[in-house]
């Protein structure tokens, strides 16, 4: 029989679908944490640049109808910029698996991210106990 190893990556798949889908959280990855953080602040700077271009589609000399329709474009283009994000941080197809074949609004998105936040404080705090297991105070095999 060959000998064999396991390496335990710390990913957590996770079920998101009555279909039996699931999206994987690479946590032993070291670039997912900061991937992740820095969708949310890139998230956060783009929220200027949005609400100036509302504010001024609001501001236009424009028709009633013609605004409307220029805001709504404006809101898809912000919530297929946040899909593709979330598709490329979380792996391919995390929006369709989690919310279908729709674009998600941003109160869906902050839905996923809340439901999502066990997930990074549990790995957080064991990450932690395994890092003081391993500390420069540590000898031998006390």
């Amino acid at each position: 029989m060959p000998n064999s190893i396991r390496i335990n990556t710390g990913a957590v798949k996770i079920e998101v679908n009555d279909d039996g889908d699931y999206i994987t959280l690479p946590f032993g990855d070291q670039t997912f944490p900061t991937r992740f953080f820095s969708m949310m602040e890139d998230f956060e700077a783009r929220q200027e640049d949005y609400k100036k271009r509302a504010e001024e589609i609001d501001s236009s000399a424009d028709s009633d109808t013609a605004k409307a329709k220029a805001g709504t474009q404006l809101n898809l283009e912000i919530h297929q910029y946040f899909r593709s994000e979330v598709d490329r941080i979380f792996g391919p197809d995390t929006c369709r698996k989690v919310f279908g074949d729709i674009v998600p609004g941003i109160e869906l998105y902050a839905e996923f991210f809340d439901l999502l936040k066990p997930y990074f404080e549990k790995y957080g705090k064991e990450r932690a106990a395994k890092m003081k297991k391993y500390s420069a105070g540590r000898r031998g095999n006390v």
